[in-house]
């Protein structure tokens, strides 16, 4: 691996690190920020929303040279909303602080989208792909290791508490910005390139409203982004109002399924696959559902648990049969084009399932499983049929 890859890597260390120390408990930073709980659902719905936009208007305006300097800014202004957020903690202006929140989403997502196009222009691989992803869940999950081990604690004279995490968070990203300046990348040809196509992605959705395969996966997506997202957006605020845990024990857990879902993925990936793909999604999809539908029938917080463990700690595993195909159909700028329309997908069903989250867990928690129990019916169907179309073609 090259030196300029390193530092690349070093940017995402920073960046998953404060991503893991600022998100774990924002939802209980808004709260004491007098926010309730359906807006809180609310605010992070409308924020996945704008956040399909900013895929799509980002991903045809930024041009490759200009990508580091992009980066860049998209760190400072990060930086720069996070101070702003620590000095607002409990000022009264909640409008301002949702505005920012929802800003700061969408720009968080943006980096993350920009890292591994940044990284190819120095180690282009499949091998740099994947170590992308696990760099980025580890140290996302360590940043959420240790607000739980601090939160509470004196450090000092300091008082550790969910404002204290803006402020490490927003240092965080600073350093991210001074190492990506140090970076140097060489840019071949950028002056030759042909302009890109802004019509590929219309060309794209005009070939899907012929193609059944990819009408029935785009269901599938949207569908079961919703359904996890019923009971898993807010994550740390059922675990915690909906289930009495600590906010301590609530961040253990959320760290210790998240380092099962990436060993699992692994050992899945390497000795679990099964020959029969029906069986592999019956594992994830089939099983998940069954288990919020029996959450809804026995209402009881164990089972409420159990119900929302599974699909965290299966999150990771099996990605190469049910996604992979259906990308993988599509060549060259048309399969950017899917990836981009499919990230736009999981964003917009990301939305809609946050914005349910908020209003059901409002009512009460059994009300998320139901939801999540009614799309995840819809999302086990659309799986096995994609899968019969997909198997049908290759035959």
């Amino acid at each position: 691996m090259s030196k300029e890859a390193k530092k690349i890597f070093l940017v995402l260390v920073f960046y998953s690190l404060a991503g893991g120390i600022f998100y774990n408990f924002q939802e209980l930073w808004m709260a004491e920020n007098l926010l309730s709980v359906r807006t809180i659902g609310t605010i992070l719905s409308l924020s996945a929303l704008i956040t399909v936009s900013t895929i799509f208007l980002c991903s045809n305006l930024i041009k490759k040279e200009r990508l580091k300097t992009f980066c860049i800014m998209l760190l400072i202004v990060k930086a720069v909303i996070i101070f702003i957020m620590f000095f607002l903690h409990k000022s009264g202006w909640s409008i301002l602080i949702k505005m920012l929140v929802m800003l700061d989403y969408a720009i968080n997502t943006e980096i993350y989208a920009c890292i591994y196009p940044l990284l190819a222009t120095v180690s282009k691989s499949d091998r740099t792909y994947a170590k992308k992803d696990l760099v980025y869940s580890a140290f996302y999950n360590i940043g959420v290791l240790i607000t739980g081990f601090f939160l509470g604690k004196t450090v000092g004279y300091v008082v550790v508490n969910y404002n204290f995490y803006c402020l490490l968070a927003g240092a965080l990203i600073i350093m991210a910005v001074i190492v990506l300046f140090n970076v140097k990348i060489t840019y071949n040809n950028c002056k030759n390139v042909e302009e890109k196509d802004y019509n590929t992605l219309y060309k794209l959705i005009n070939i899907i409203s012929k193609d059944k395969i990819s009408k029935i996966y785009i269901l599938f997506l949207l569908c079961g982004q919703i359904s996890y997202n019923c009971v898993l957006s807010l994550i740390i605020t059922i675990l915690t109002t909906g289930l009495n845990f600590s906010p301590q024990k609530a961040a253990s857990l959320v760290v210790l399924m998240g380092v099962i879902a990436v060993v699992l993925g692994i050992i899945v990936l390497t000795k679990l696959t099964f020959k029969n793909n029906y069986i592999s999604l019956s594992i994830k999809y089939i099983i998940r559902a069954l288990l919020y539908i029996l959450a809804v029938i026995f209402n009881n917080k164990i089972m409420f648990l159990i119900a929302l463990m599974y699909p965290k700690i299966i999150a990771e595993s099996y990605s190469h049969i049910t996604d992979a195909p259906y990308i993988n159909r599509f060549a060259n700028d048309y399969q950017l084009a899917f990836c981009n329309l499919r990230e736009m997908i999981v964003y917009f069903g990301k939305s809609l399932g946050t914005l349910i989250c908020g209003i059901s867990l409002s009512v009460g928690i059994r009300l998320n499983f139901l939801f999540a129990a009614i799309f995840g019916v819809f999302q086990a169907v659309f799986s096995m049929y994609a899968l019969y179309l997909r198997n049908k073609e290759v035959k």
